[in-house]
């Protein structure tokens, strides 16, 4: 497993500057946001895709991906900005798409059709572009729970969808989120880590006194399953280049405990 810094916490900086960043700071990748100002979809093209894959590849960085968390789901405009997004993945240098929905607003079925059939729309742009989806459940969102994920994986049958597994939110949102794990084997194609408290919806440090998680049992349970791709620091709060090294070294050591 590798670890990712984020680019939107970091979205100060212009993107190669902020790309800089991330490798100094001591990640092995990073997750392309294209909430990032400068990599907005709206206007985004293959020439500023490819110029960033060559700031990647200059400084080194594996792997790396690209993500837009926007509501698909309701709002036509950013269904299209996705589609777009997705299209453009491969001109970044990778074939990771990291998105997720929005909040439930009915829960009905009507709801889940609507999110089935525009989540098939997208993966039938990441079957013609070569991209894999990797969708990100949150609590309270139309794909909450692993076990919502699983039914959409399904009811899309294609497998371009995976997911982007968020460990804080499998904390909060599974039953038994080690067991949520591994019922995802082979379908994890990116993550995301951080600890959070018991009940409560707040990204904190991995190495956070204030954290109920056992970060390095989610870290062998994901080794378990094979897992070997990026995990990417999600936090918001925080200064993230002051938090960031001590984060690493932290999620290092439990890394190379899980990794033996």
């Amino acid at each position: 497993m590798k670890l990712l810094g984020r680019t939107q916490p970091l979205s100060r900086y212009p993107i190669e500057t902020c790309l800089e960043t991330i490798r100094r700071l001591g990640f092995d990748g990073a997750e392309i946001c294209l909430e990032n100002e400068d990599l907005r979809p709206e206007t985004l093209d293959e020439a500023t895709a490819g110029r960033v894959r060559a700031t990647v590849e200059r400084l080194g960085m594996s792997p790396w991906s690209v993500s837009y968390h926007q509501n698909y789901l309701y709002d036509d405009a950013k269904l299209e900005l996705t589609l777009k997004a997705i299209a453009l993945t491969p001109a970044f240098g990778t074939d990771v798409f990291v998105f997720s929905g929005t909040r439930k607003r009915t829960g009905d079925q009507a709801e889940w059709s609507r999110a089935v059939q525009r989540t098939a729309r997208m993966a039938e742009v990441a079957e013609r572009h070569g991209v894999t989806l990797a969708l990100e459940t949150e609590p309270n969102f139309v794909v909450g729970t692993t076990a919502e994920l699983h039914r959409l994986i399904e009811d899309v049958g294609s497998d371009r969808l995976a997911a982007n597994l968020d460990l804080g939110h499998a904390f909060l949102c599974d039953p038994d989120p080690l067991e949520a794990i591994r019922s995802l084997a082979g379908r994890i194609a990116h993550g995301h880590v951080e600890n959070m408290p018991a009940g409560e919806h707040r990204h904190l440090p991995p190495q956070s006194p204030e954290g109920a998680m056992d970060l390095g049992a989610y870290l062998a349970t994901l080794r378990e399953v094979g897992f070997t791709g990026g995990l990417a620091l999600d936090l918001y709060k925080e200064d993230y280049e002051q938090i960031a090294p001590e984060s690493i070294a932290f999620l290092r050591q439990l890394l190379d405990r899980a990794e033996g």
